[in-house]
């Protein structure tokens, strides 16, 4: 009787136990499911961080588990198993909040990098520096001669070098513009008893600004033959076909070693007349410009003794071949010599009321602008 009642009271306590062991399993499983949430405060990216638990409910802690894997059937620890998948959902939690706190932060840098790409300055706009090329020329602003090299850093510059430094060239013997202009030079002089002695026949390098302000002067004078031509009913082909372009002679002075052994290059002294209209054509003060049809004629423009006056200067002689719009031709009997009567230049010395383009060639011709008058080759000549 003993012995069975100590059988029921030990099956009652055993199931007891057993039940007291299952509600424990569930408590303990609960708070091990609960301790995920708590490991992510360890973050760095968390704002603080909790502190320890005491070590005793670490070792109570792993008791009850040792005591589960003894005790429980393989349905429990199914159960243990299932919540333990859910600790994985935090990491995409953090994941995100990872991103979005990069996200944040980049938003906040973003700008500042702007500003700093827009603080910085503008490059140069007349330099363009390359650094993915270091064998690049540092600039692209640079203006070569092409005759001597020299290098510049601005167009103008190297107009003023040309014309100054390159301005002249020598034609040598054997070169046919050379024999050319010795032809109409020696044609045109017709006094048999004093021949010229041509020491040497120079080019005129004409800068672009010259050349421009000629062939514009030529085009207005072409457009305005042509107007007047349609208003009063006589055309003057020659006028409106070329401008009534002439081949002229003009004689003048110069001082200083011009085209002397090759050199190219003019001087810059204030009497100096050659070198001055090489460089600026022309001067517009000048009540019309004459220039002669024959080499002989312009020679005698000058006095004969301009050389021995002014020796001691080291004046000398030089005849300029030179082309030149005559447009439309009057002549000194006429009410007006200027531009406003219609005409372009006018025939001096006796040219009479008869007809202008049969005296051209004959008489002395004053053009009234400066730039109908293209100087193109210098002769140096001692008589």
């Amino acid at each position: 009787m003993a012995k069975t009642n100590f059988g029921s009271f030990f099956n009652k306590f055993l199931s007891l136990f057993i039940r007291l062991l299952h509600l424990g399993c569930f408590i303990f499983t609960a708070k091990d499911h609960q301790k995920p949430p708590k490991k992510r405060k360890h973050w760095p990216l968390s704002p603080s961080s909790p502190s320890h638990k005491p070590h005793a409910n670490k070792s109570l802690s792993s008791t009850w588990s040792y005591l589960k894997r003894i005790f429980t059937s393989s349905k429990a620890n199914c159960k243990n198993t299932i919540p333990t998948h859910p600790t994985a959902a935090p990491t995409p939690a953090l994941t995100s909040a990872r991103n979005s706190q990069q996200s944040l932060v980049s938003m906040v840098i973003l700008p500042e990098t702007h500003l700093s790409e827009t603080s910085l300055p503008p490059p140069h706009p007349e330099s363009d520096i390359s650094s993915d090329n270091p064998f690049s020329p540092l600039r692209n602003d640079i203006f070569p001669c092409t005759a001597c090299g020299e290098v510049f850093q601005k167009p103008h510059f190297l107009e003023q070098h040309q014309a100054t430094k390159h301005a002249v060239s020598q034609l040598l013997d054997g070169d046919s513009g050379k024999n050319i202009v010795r032809i109409i030079f020696k044609t045109g002089w017709t006094d048999k008893v004093r021949n010229p002695e041509i020491h040497r026949i120079l080019k005129i390098h004409n800068s672009t600004k010259i050349l421009a302000r000629f062939e514009e002067y030529r085009e207005l004078v072409k457009a305005k033959a042509a107007r007047n031509g349609a208003v009063v009913g006589r055309r003057d082909e020659r006028c409106i076909a070329d401008g009534n372009e002439l081949l002229r002679f003009y004689c003048s002075t110069f001082m200083c070693d011009l085209g002397l052994n090759g050199s190219s290059g003019i001087c810059s002294q204030q009497y100096c007349s050659v070198c001055g209209i090489i460089k600026s054509g022309f001067s517009p003060k000048m009540d019309g410009i004459s220039t002669l049809s024959t080499s002989w004629r312009a020679h005698m423009a000058v006095p004969e003794d301009v050389e021995e006056e002014f020796k001691f200067m080291n004046v000398k002689r030089a005849m300029l071949v030179c082309r030149v719009v005559a447009g439309r031709v009057g002549s000194e009997g006429d009410e007006t010599n200027k531009e406003d009567g219609g005409f372009d230049s006018v025939i001096g010395r006796g040219g009479g009321n008869m007809a202008h383009h049969t005296k051209v060639d004959e008489e002395e011709l004053l053009v009234f602008n400066p730039r109908a008058v293209l100087p193109c080759f210098v002769i140096v000549y001692t008589v």
